[in-house]
């Protein structure tokens, strides 16, 4: 087996399937940047802009001027121009029945969603002997027998025979007899899927070592979702919950694009040994002295921090949020909470030992725009340009200051 290849992206990397105006809870449409939109039906007038305010603008090259009438461009968009409303009745009554069709299709689209939502239940549990096999070997309980070593080793093969000739991976030596299981299965694989490793730190990697299995359940009743178990083991000396879970709901219509929309999440509560074992505060002691007594005493005082396992205590909705900064902020923790969520869902669980082994992020990238890595790639060039005129002005400096004054004589 390959060695695990551990990395660590870029922050700035793209969110896959963060929640967008199709998928993102109707909590926050409602409360966020679509609050201060004008009543379905309704339509502000649209701003004016005449041409000479254009060719002002273009030929002054004024910043101030220029973002205004970008501005007022941007919010057009949206707006109602009447001309449905100007159309011949005949014609508008054609578009009312269009209207209708739209809807009926809708309605057979709903119908083509749920039925997935249950094929991918029914499925599910078709994979539930796989998961359960692969559980036992990742935690030691079971061996894997002399069939699956050798149709692995087949596929191995293949997948390295189809790459590109170059230097092998070199496989790890294990030398000791008695180790259990693959040693840090489920933390490699985690550490290996982008935007997830982000969360993880230092402390998380201590506990995340004790994690067994991670697996996922459809919701068949009351409002359609999923649930994600994170099964520990019994010797983790951290928290003394045994599973760990986390449930994403979807609203019970679907949004526009036909697809189902994303409500909220629940987590749950962790039973923390104690403080120093609770990975998600910072404890510090300090030191008190009462003004009369003169006594001291020792008090703790505890700081949240960031940490993977706040992952099993999602962001929620206040219902009345402060200002807009503050909704802006837990809207990018709901995208962010929602994306780690897919993440599990759709590419760990089915790939599990591709993300272990790294094979998983050859394919992460390669899919990625080609135009994402050329800008970094123009900076790189751009630099390397300006050090070497730079190079050039020290060395015309340099050869300056060596020339010998001219020698004046009477």
């Amino acid at each position: 087996m390959s060695a695990p290849i551990k990395t660590k992206p870029k922050s700035s990397m793209k969110i896959d399937n963060a929640p967008t105006p199709h998928n993102t809870p109707a909590s926050v449409l409602n409360n966020s940047y679509l609050k201060n939109g004008n009543p379905v039906g309704k339509s502000k007038p649209p701003p004016t802009i005449s041409e000479e305010d254009i060719q002002t603008a273009l030929s002054s090259q004024q910043p101030l001027l220029l973002g205004a009438i970008q501005e007022k461009l941007g919010s057009l968009v949206g707006q109602d121009s009447g001309y449905v409303d100007s159309l011949p009745q005949v014609v508008r009554n054609r578009i009312f029945a269009l209207k209708k069709l739209q809807s009926d299709l809708f309605g057979i689209e709903k119908d083509f969603q749920v039925e997935l939502f249950e094929l991918e239940h029914k499925y599910l549990q078709k994979y539930a002997p796989l998961h359960a096999r692969r559980s036992e070997i990742i935690s030691g309980k079971q061996e894997p027998t002399s069939e699956e070593v050798a149709a692995g080793k087949e596929i191995q093969e293949k997948e390295e025979g189809e790459e590109e000739e170059g230097e092998k991976p070199t496989d790890i030596q294990l030398t000791e007899e008695d180790i259990k299981g693959i040693p840090s299965f489920w933390l490699t694989a985690l550490e290996n899927l982008p935007i997830v490793s982000d969360t993880i730190t230092d402390r998380d990697a201590e506990v995340l070592e004790y994690l067994q299995d991670v697996s996922i359940e459809y919701l068949t009743e009351g409002k359609p979702g999923f649930l994600l178990k994170f099964k520990f083991s019994e010797e983790n000396p951290y928290f003394k919950t045994p599973e760990l879970t986390k449930t994403y709901y979807y609203q019970s219509e679907l949004g526009y694009s036909g697809d189902f929309i994303y409500d909220h999440a629940d987590g749950c509560s962790i039973d923390w040994v104690d403080n120093d074992s609770n990975v998600t505060i910072a404890v510090e002691m300090r030191k008190q002295r009462n003004k009369t007594t003169k006594q001291v005493r020792t008090i703790e005082k505890i700081t949240p921090i960031e940490s993977f396992f706040n992952f099993f205590d999602p962001p929620k909705m206040a219902g009345d949020e402060e200002d807009e900064e503050d909704l802006e902020d837990l809207e990018e923790r709901l995208a962010l909470d929602y994306s780690i969520g897919e993440q599990i869902k759709d590419k760990l669980i089915p790939r599990a030992v591709d993300w272990f082994t790294g094979a998983a992020l050859e394919f992460e990238f390669n899919d990625a725009p080609e135009d994402e890595f050329d800008e970094f790639e123009d900076e790189d060039e751009d630099e390397d340009e300006d050090e070497e005129e730079d190079e050039d002005e020290r060395d015309d400096f340099a050869n300056k200051k060596e020339e010998p004054p001219e020698c004046k004589q009477s």
